[in-house]
């Protein structure tokens, strides 16, 4: 059985141009409006990104992204690619060490602590969300 994709998540205003990478081409993808924080309203991308693709792509967002304030991650049942500019942070589902050391990391490139709930994420697709308002719900 081959591995499963990973979703990536990444909101349009992170990006350094309007468009996703090159290489996003082609993957499967679904558009919508978010309000982060619950007010400022923002377009989420939702990829679906194979498996033997996803450290690839992970890659190509962090050199993607504004150099601050945002992040995209990649997420599958188990693990969590996070891109921050030209960075990628490798997170085990549980793994509070590398939760914090991913936080750490966004801290450098400014991103407010509380829009990196990357715990909830396995739960919640938006955990920055007010209830009832994250994608799914």
């Amino acid at each position: 059985m081959s591995p499963s994709p990973m979703r990536a998540v990444v909101i349009t205003e992170s990006l350094t141009t309007p468009h996703l990478p090159d290489a996003f081409t082609g993957l499967p993808e679904r558009r919508y409006p978010h309000d982060l924080d619950g007010h400022t309203p923002i377009e989420i991308i939702e990829v679906t990104v194979p498996a033997d693709q996803a450290a690839a792509r992970a890659l190509d967002l962090a050199r993607a992204l504004k150099a601050t304030l945002f992040y995209a991650h990649l997420i599958d049942q188990e693990r969590m690619l996070i891109a921050f500019p030209d960075t990628v942070v490798t997170v085990e589902r549980g793994d509070e060490d590398a939760i914090a050391h991913a936080r750490a990391v966004g801290a450098l490139f400014k991103i407010p602590d509380e829009q990196m709930r990357f715990a909830e994420m396995w739960h919640t697709d938006h955990p920055d969300a007010p209830a009832g308002t994250e994608a799914g719900a």
